[in-house]
């Protein structure tokens, strides 16, 4: 009996488990939905989609062909439109996910338009109603573990753009791409698929610039200003509306919108294409308002903001993007306060999804974003910056806080420092050790209309010998910017223990000093496991501090991400042995002592000396 009422037990369990599978997908109606077999050229029927405000309009088409295989699996059912609103656009952006029916079933949804279309511009492709189904089938619960594309991948693009913001030093250059040929890149970037608006609440063109290249290459093209606000507080949420991601919310928006196809309970199904093609995810899905459809010679656009969050995309794959309506992913807060230059205090918060790859960039751009509309483009500055990553508590994370503080003054712009300062997050979001949760990005800004830079020019010392434990003092000559040069009193102590040879004097910048401890020591840059990467994250010099460093060419090692300056003999046995490879690797010599001292200025550059150390110098 007790063998009987287990099995019951576990057929029981099963059937609901088959019914919950079978709730977890759209299931194919002979009654809403037409094959694709049935359909034939000549065949007319309607699409529907919104050209302003919420409501939704038909347009007329008529099947002109039907294309298997215009990718593999992908069929493409292609037609004409024929109503008016529709002829004067033709296919626009945010248009994915259009509903077209024959007869009242569902055929698919309205996903292709082509580019520089003569006469009237109505010819467009659909993706079958099948394809879009079968997306569903690859289940519909939400998966917050999924660990990004590396979609926005701003390493590559700032390394393209050749902005060095990176906390472990500059990316190579992107190398020279074959295909990179006027006619090849031409074709790259006029896909009939439609592209995906992305609407930011930006006019700064640099920004744009960065993104451009970035967004294009995963089918998005930004729409500039858009992201603001609309004259109502929610849209309906019904085929035909739009819907897309907000990347970013408040006081920063960035919101990137196509139409509904079809809603089953709470299972939606748009787009007709992937957006950016990540597989089972975990993102919030949002309404939209059109405020107007933009007619253009090339390919129009839905000018759109979003309304609010409505639910969870869960499925964005090649034939769709499948949602459930209701509960929606929490955002990661970002808090800032900036002091403009004259006096003022301005609060703003904006608020990122928390998408490995998105979240980062979307922080860092909504701080430049913000600092540049508020204060200032370019112009002479300086700009102190104190950021706080909070982390939440998780086993075998020693600490739950990153802070950096530093200052920067320039000709340019003062965002770009601001986001400079929110980098880690990129490390942290993308890291391989351990998924880490991030609480709450806050970040406190002040800004002076004035520039304080200075370069290292030179340095003298006294004389060229010293013994063990003397105190050298140095003379660093600074050339302010637009000033006559500065002379700087620094000075160090020779440990006790310095052996007697040649000692290089080193005296840099905060950053001089850390490119050139890249160079002597790469492996202290490359963790091996989360702590070290926080703690690496914690580290940086400050832009105003002069470093001075006693330095000699005697080998050292770095195992596992910690770095001995004087290895023991039988772990330079390991290292040379052939059997293993990977655990560590040797340092370009060894740091004996470092000091700092403060100075008025943002440094720029290094130089050096050597000095020889004797027990019986005078």
């Amino acid at each position: 009996m007790k063998f009987r009422r287990i099995s019951i037990a576990i057929i029981t369990t099963t059937i609901l488990v088959g019914f919950a599978l079978v709730e977890a997908q759209i299931a194919w109606d002979p009654e809403k939905f037409m094959p694709l077999e049935e359909i034939k050229p000549g065949m007319q029927g309607k699409c529907y989609t919104v050209f302003s405000g919420t409501t939704v309009e038909p347009f007329d088409f008529e099947v002109i062909s039907i294309e298997y295989d215009y990718t593999p699996t992908w069929h493409v059912i292609w037609i004409k439109g024929l109503s008016e609103n529709f002829k004067q656009t033709g296919g626009a952006g945010g248009m994915s996910g259009s509903p077209c029916y024959i007869d009242g079933r569902l055929i698919g949804a309205f996903s292709l338009a082509f580019w520089n279309q003569r006469e009237h511009a109505n010819i467009g492709g659909v993706t079958p109603i099948q394809m879009m189904i079968q997306v569903t089938q690859r289940g519909m619960t939400p998966n917050p573990d999924y660990a990004g594309n590396n979609l926005f991948n701003l390493r590559k693009n700032f390394a393209v753009q050749d902005i060095d913001f990176l906390p472990f030093g500059k990316t190579p250059k992107k190398s020279p791409n074959q295909f990179d040929t006027p006619l090849l890149s031409t074709m790259k970037y006029r896909s009939a698929v439609i592209q995906t608006p992305l609407a930011l609440s930006t006019m700064n063109p640099k920004i744009t610039e960065v993104l451009m290249p970035v967004l294009e290459e995963y089918g998005m093209t930004p729409i500039q200003g858009s992201g603001g606000g609309t004259p109502v507080k929610s849209a309906p949420v019904a085929s035909g509306q739009i819907v897309g991601i907000e990347y970013a919310r408040g006081d920063f928006a960035a919101f990137g919108y196509g139409t509904i196809t079809y809603i089953e309970g709470k299972q939606m199904l748009a787009f007709g294409h992937k957006m950016s093609g990540e597989g089972n995810v975990n993102l919030p899905l949002s309404g939209g308002y059109v405020h107007f459809t933009l007619p253009l010679n090339t390919r129009s656009s839905k000018y759109a903001s979003a309304t609010g969050p409505i639910g969870t995309l869960v499925q964005d794959r090649e034939g769709a993007i499948a949602g459930l309506i209701g509960d929606y992913p929490k955002f990661l807060p970002i808090d800032a306060k900036i002091q403009t230059t004259d006096g003022k205090i301005h609060k703003k918060k904006y608020e990122v999804a928390r998408d490995p790859d998105i979240a980062s960039m979307m922080a860092m751009i909504g701080v430049w974003n913000i600092i540049d509309s508020i204060e200032m483009y370019r112009g002479d500055h300086q700009i102190n910056i104190d950021t706080t990553i909070k982390l939440a508590a998780q086993k075998g994370l020693d600490a739950q806080e990153i802070n950096r503080r530093n200052i920067f003054s320039s000709s340019g712009s003062p965002g770009i420092a601001a986001y400079r300062s929110i980098s880690p997050l990129i490390d942290l979001m993308d890291n391989p050790y351990s998924k880490v949760i991030v609480d709450k990005v806050s970040i406190d800004i002040k800004i002076e209309d004035k520039r304080k830079t200075a370069i290292i020019e030179g340095l003298r010392v006294e004389k060229d010998n010293y013994r063990p434990g003397e105190l050298i003092g140095i003379s660093v000559i600074l050339r302010p910017y637009l000033e006559n040069p500065v002379v700087q009193k620094a000075q160090i102590t020779i440990p006790q223990d310095t052996p007697e040879d040649q000692v290089t004097l080193l005296v840099s910048s905060g950053s001089s000093y850390e490119n050139w401890q890249r160079q002597r020591a790469p492996l202290n840059y490359q963790p091996k496991n989360i702590n070290q990467l926080v703690k690496l994250l914690q580290r940086g010099e400050s832009n105003s501090d002069l470093i001075v460093e006693l330095f000699i060419p005697k080998l050292g090692m770095t195992v596992q991400g910690e770095e001995f300056p004087e290895p023991t003999v039988s772990m330079l046995s390991i290292m040379n042995s052939q059997t293993q490879s990977g655990e560590g690797g040797y340092t370009r010599g060894r740091t004996l002592h470092t000091e700092k001292t403060s100075t008025d200025y943002v440094l720029a550059g290094s130089r050096f000396l050597r000095i020889m150390v004797n027990r019986n110098a005078r």
